[in-house]
């Protein structure tokens, strides 16, 4: 075999175009059926192959067919089970409970974690995580890590007034964090300094009355606030006198 071949071309290779999108396999099938690759001293499942053909990427869970062809490999219609149920399959034992809510994986998926690591913290199965995953459209953490930016469209809204609330993790039930280069720091602060192209100074707290908000533009640290108080106190002197 040619050494500079990939299991994607050895895949093609071994399978045929059998019309509707359709493709058969031609190439070797283990006892149970399921048709296989040797390639590099390793075994392939071509559904897998497949799959990443599709998408780049390996599935989380078992890769399958959506179609109703009989053995169709194609990758238009390779699927992933954590996130495309297997027709005929249940994805856990019937009437069990989940171990944790929808919401709770959702706010550790916007905060940035992996799949196996929120279900590690909350005892339940990353294809459940990978599943909650695809409903809220966040990218697979296995293409690419979550920037800020993804984390700050996951977590905020905007309301009336033009201002911007903060819908993730609270400080003390109040000062809004987020997980940013392996900590937690305030969205504010980064806002605001994206915004002013200097360090914040001091805390960072919204300056247009609305509590929650997040938006760059109505956000003051100290210095700010103190020039303002400046402002003021010339102002209503100057009346005063």
């Amino acid at each position: 075999m040619n050494t500079r071949s990939t299991v994607e071309d050895l895949f093609r290779r071994r399978t045929q175009p059998v019309g509707d999108g359709h493709l058969d396999w031609t190439g070797y099938r283990n006892k149970k059926g399921t048709a296989t690759l040797h390639w590099n001293g390793g075994t392939h499942g071509a559904l897998r192959v497949a799959y990443r053909i599709r998408t780049g990427q390996d599935p989380i869970g078992y890769a399958h067919a959506t179609c109703e062809h009989p053995g169709c490999v194609a990758p238009e219609h390779a699927a992933d089970s954590a996130v495309t149920p297997r027709r005929g399959h249940h994805t856990g034992p019937i009437n069990r409970q989940p171990s944790s809510s929808d919401d709770q994986v959702k706010t550790l998926l916007r905060e940035g974690l992996n799949d196996r690591q929120i279900g590690r913290s909350l005892r339940t199965s990353p294809k459940r995580v990978a599943r909650l995953r695809a409903e809220l459209e966040l990218p697979s953490f296995h293409n690419r890590p979550l920037t800020f930016d993804d984390r700050w469209d996951a977590n905020t809204e905007p309301v009336d007034g033009g201002h911007i609330r903060w819908t993730g993790r609270l400080r003390e039930g109040t000062s809004p964090a987020v997980h940013h280069e392996r900590r937690y720091v305030s969205p504010r602060r980064i806002v605001f300094e994206r915004l002013h192209g200097r360090a914040a100074v001091g805390r960072v707290l919204p300056g247009c009355g609305y509590g929650p908000c997040v938006r760059a533009e109505h956000l003051e640290d100290q210095p700010m606030r103190d020039q303002l108080a400046k402002q003021y106190a010339a102002i209503f002197g100057e009346v005063a006198a």
